[in-house]
């Protein structure tokens, strides 16, 4: 996995997809704040080997204090979806408590919304953000209709959980 490469693609792939209106997601952006984070440097990119992981999360929580997101890149040939899942899910139960939350995406687990397919799929990413951050912003799209197009089984999953 070469580092440069994955941080082009993911930029890019934020630029063109996760900030960019939708129509079969009623014209919203996958994530509306996004692009705001994106152009105010806010977003702190880092790489882990898959048996650091750990390590990664645990030294990355510090860097919320000046970011509004930090995403770990990893090779997702290295582990599976449900291992990953089981150590994400290990670690929010953890982390929750204290305002920290992770959410992961795995080329392996496909995600769609409304049909949508969501993940960046070139490598394993965990998106670490403050969690009353993350339920304030979704509270707020919430009550501007974001989910309105969602099925519960993607509520469920994806926002619902947490």
């Amino acid at each position: 996995m070469i580092q440069e490469d994955i941080k082009d693609k993911l930029i890019k792939w934020m630029i063109d997809f996760v900030e960019k209106p939708n129509p079969m997601l009623n014209n919203w952006a996958p994530c509306p704040f996004a692009r705001q984070a994106r152009i105010n440097n806010k977003i702190e990119i880092q790489f882990s080997e898959i048996d650091m992981l750990i390590s990664y999360v645990n030294n990355s929580l510090p860097l919320l204090e000046f970011n509004e997101v930090v995403v770990i890149c990893f090779d997702h040939t290295q582990i599976d979806v449900t291992s990953l899942q089981e150590i994400v899910s290990n670690l929010n139960k953890r982390l929750m408590e204290n305002n920290y939350i992770i959410l992961e995406d795995h080329p392996g687990a496909v995600e769609y919304v409304n049909n949508v397919h969501m993940n960046f799929g070139h490598c394993g990413l965990l998106v670490i953000q403050k969690a009353d951050k993350l339920t304030a912003s979704s509270e707020q799209l919430n009550i501007k209709g974001y989910y309105d197009s969602w099925s519960k089984e993607e509520l469920d999953s994806i926002v619902l959980w947490r």
